[in-house]
């Protein structure tokens, strides 16, 4: 058994008011939105101690930590992104918008990357968790204009090889592309919103019917909290932890399945925060916010 926490799209630098953005960004509040998370994650470790419970272990990041990937923002990041737990990086597109932008992050915040790529892979005793770098081009780890999402064959290779070696153990994946777009039922419109190219959401469907050990994917880009699901596995994505309300997942993993609760920092943020009511979608519904497969 084990418990991290889930957030993304922290885009370190950004200005508030130039974007994607699905509600009011307060990127300018990030270190005091890290400091409450921090707070969180101490208080959490106490409740759970004192009934015999699991504190919280690492944070997974889902990507976009950074808005554009220069030498002193992702420095920054290094510097920023410190709390009580590890931290571990699915690289956003926004992580990536140098040519040399592999080269900044294992420069200037190699321990985001413990096994020294950008290709991670945690294990519990009955789970395992794959990090794993979505691709935007032909060009490695760059994102420029041109959204194509895709996983090199390597990485997939890679991942086939876990999955295959370990049939028992329960699997999840987090890469920051979003696999499913954003259900009609969900934002009042007429076809799916933010949809990725069919060819990226293929891939990563066959890899969950040949393989039904896999049973969730995380991921970000979009801002929304989605939930649906594809075979045996759920599909995830989070708002973005700098746009009103400021949330994050809370992932609890064992063997025997996971669950997820969306948890919003709003009550605690010590300055004032807009919301826009006409896109309360982003929010979603309580089946949006929420995985119970345990």
């Amino acid at each position: 058994m084990a418990r991290f926490i889930f957030l993304t799209d922290t885009h370190l630098g950004a200005t508030n008011d130039v974007g994607y953005t699905q509600q009011p960004r307060r990127a300018d509040q990030l270190p005091a939105l890290l400091a409450l998370l921090d707070a969180w994650i101490v208080r959490d470790a106490a409740v759970q101690r004192s009934r015999g419970g699991e504190p919280i272990s690492f944070v997974l990041h889902g990507g976009d930590m950074v808005d554009d990937a220069t030498p002193e923002s992702v420095r920054a990041a290094g510097s920023t992104f410190r709390l009580s737990v590890p931290i571990y990086l699915a690289l956003g597109n926004h992580d990536v918008t140098r040519r040399d932008s592999a080269e900044v992050w294992l420069t200037e915040a190699r321990r985001f990357f413990p096994e020294g790529g950008f290709v991670t892979t945690l294990e519990g005793d009955s789970w395992i968790l794959h990090i794993i770098p979505t691709q935007w081009c032909d060009t490695r780890y760059l994102w420029e204009q041109e959204q194509r999402p895709h996983i090199l064959a390597e990485h997939l290779a890679s991942l086939e090889r876990s999955l295959a070696a370990h049939p028992d153990a329960l699997h999840l994946l987090c890469t920051h592309g979003e696999v499913l777009g954003v259900p009609p039922d969900q934002t009042g419109r007429r076809e799916f919103y933010h949809a990725p190219l069919p060819a990226y959401t293929a891939t990563v469907a066959d890899l969950l019917q040949r393989y039904p050990q896999l049973r969730g994917v995380l991921g970000g880009h979009n801002h929304i909290n989605t939930h649906g699901s594809v075979h045996q596995a759920h599909v995830v994505t989070g708002s973005a932890f700098v746009e009103t309300p400021f949330e994050f997942k809370v992932v609890d993993v064992s063997g025997a399945g996971w669950s997820m609760r969306t948890v919003a920092l709003l009550p605690q943020v010590p300055f004032r925060a807009e919301y826009d009511w006409d896109r309360t979608f982003v929010q979603g519904r309580a089946c949006d916010r929420t995985v119970m497969s345990m």
